[in-house]
C-alpha cells in the first residue's frame, strides 16, 4: 500500500513539474542598446514582460517559449526620447502595444540552449535565434536584430540613428 501511494504521489506531481512556468514580471527585463550619432549608444529597457516559459531540458522538442513585452514600458531614462519612441516615428505604441516572441524549436548548443521562433513588431515578424542558459528558472539570452527589418524608424538617417539593435533578456519565471 506504501508503494502504491508513493506512486500515485509522483504520477499527480509528474505532470505539474513540467507544465509552463509564468513570467516573473517584476524580475524580468530586457536591455537594448542601439548606436547614436555614430559614436555614443543609446541604452534602455522595457520591463513590463508577461508569458510562459516551459522548458523541460529532458524534452526540448515539447519545450516551448511565448512571452511579449509591453512597447509602452521602454524607458531610456529621458522622458522626451521615451515619449519620441512610444510615438508613431519609432513603436506606434498607440497601434502596436506588444512585441513578442513564440519559439518554434529549443536546441542544446555548446554554451547553453538555442531557440529560434518568431519575433512580432510593428505587425511584422521574422524568424530570429536567440542563444541562451536556463539555471533556476532564470533565462538569460542576447542577440541582435536589424531595426529595418521591422520598419522601425525606418526613415531614420542610419548616421544618426543605428540599424542593429543588441537585445539583452532576462526572464525569471515562477
Amino acid at each position: 500500500m506504501k508503494k502504491l501511494s508513493i506512486v500515485l504521489v509522483l504520477l499527480f506531481l509528474f505532470p505539474i513539474a513540467f507544465q509552463a512556468q509564468n513570467v516573473n514580471t517584476e524580475k524580468s527585463e530586457v536591455h537594448f542598446k542601439i548606436n547614436n550619432l555614430v559614436f555614443s549608444n543609446v541604452k534602455g529597457t522595457f520591463k513590463e514582460m508577461t508569458g510562459t516559459l516551459d522548458i523541460d531540458p529532458e524534452n526540448l522538442s515539447a519545450s516551448t517559449i511565448n512571452v511579449c513585452l509591453a512597447a509602452k514600458s521602454v524607458n531610456t531614462g529621458n522622458d522626451k526620447r521615451d515619449a519620441d519612441l512610444r510615438s508613431e516615428d519609432f513603436f506606434y505604441v498607440e497601434n502596436n502595444p506588444s512585441i513578442c516572441f513564440v519559439s518554434s524549436k529549443i536546441s542544446r548548443s555548446e554554451t547553453g540552449y538555442i531557440t529560434t521562433g518568431k519575433l512580432t513588431m510593428l505587425g511584422v515578424s521574422r524568424d530570429v535565434s536567440i542563444p541562451f542558459t536556463y539555471k533556476d528558472n532564470t533565462f538569460i539570452g542576447a542577440f541582435k536584430i536589424n531595426r529595418t527589418d521591422y520598419h522601425l524608424a525606418e526613415n531614420a538617417n542610419p548616421f544618426v540613428i543605428g540599424e542593429m539593435v543588441k537585445l539583452t533578456i532576462t526572464c525569471v519565471v515562477h
